[in-house]
């Protein structure tokens, strides 16, 4: 059974559950904020989000059952969780997963994920799954991954305790189908895979590239090719997209 938590302000949320988990079993913890003071997103990135307008929380699963080196495993299992969350609101063939993790509607950011895992010898052991969903902001600055709302997209309002519940238990569900079956969750992640198998720009080196995007290897790194069929593989940080 989720516990959840809400707060009105906290510097992060992931921040707040990792200072808990030295003192306490935080699994199946969710804790929300009205407001995130130092809410981050990949690496150094910020996360914007409006006071009271956004689902902005964490969740701290278990996740004994998988080998420390398939932990992309569980990025594919909670962007999946979400987007199929979505689904039912917005239009499927708009949505998609921008790799490793980010939810793309058409080519703007609707939600990011932030992971931060513990591990025991070879395993996994508790992950906190931070989530950021623009949902009923209607302004953002011009960020260069050009974030939308749900708001924006339909011109409803929406009822974040009712999406935060919706989106926690559908990611407890899409871990249960991790657990029996890795490969079915990687053929689903690259279904929806923003750009999978087509030509684009990315900026590698300072240079502009165009490639192919062909998939992703064990690890979770992105695998593209160019016109002469060479095969390049690059992890975090390496790759840009040009949007």
């Amino acid at each position: 059974m989720l516990k959840y938590i809400h707060l009105e302000q906290i510097d992060s949320t992931n921040a707040y559950l990792q200072r808990q988990q030295s003192e306490r079993n935080i699994r199946n913890w969710v804790v929300s904020a009205d407001e995130q003071t130092a809410g981050k997103g990949m690496g150094s990135n910020g996360w914007e989000s409006e006071a009271g307008k956004n689902l902005t929380f964490s969740l701290a699963v278990d996740m004994g059952f998988l080998p420390a080196e398939r932990q992309f495993h569980l990025s594919e299992t909670v962007a999946l969780g979400i987007i199929e969350v979505l689904d039912k609101v917005l239009p499927t063939e708009n949505l998609s997963i921008k790799w490793p993790n980010d939810i793309y509607f058409e080519n703007r950011k609707l939600a990011g994920i932030l992971i931060n895992s513990t591990i025991k010898a070879n395993m996994m052991d508790v992950s906190i799954i931070g989530i950021g969903l623009n949902v009923n902001q209607t302004q953002f600055q011009d960020w260069p991954t050009h974030p939308i709302s749900l708001k924006q997209i339909t011109g409803k309002e929406y009822d974040l305790q009712l999406l935060l519940e919706q989106i926690t238990e559908h990611i407890l569900i899409k871990v249960e189908q991790l657990k029996a079956s890795p490969a079915a969750i990687e053929q689903n992640y690259l279904k929806r895979l923003y750009r999978y198998r087509t030509w684009a720009d990315y900026e590698v080196d300072g240079k502009i590239l165009q490639l192919f995007l062909t998939g992703i290897d064990a690890f979770g790194r992105l695998l593209l090719t160019d016109k002469d069929n060479n095969s390049y593989c690059f992890d975090i940080k390496e790759i840009r997209f040009i949007l």
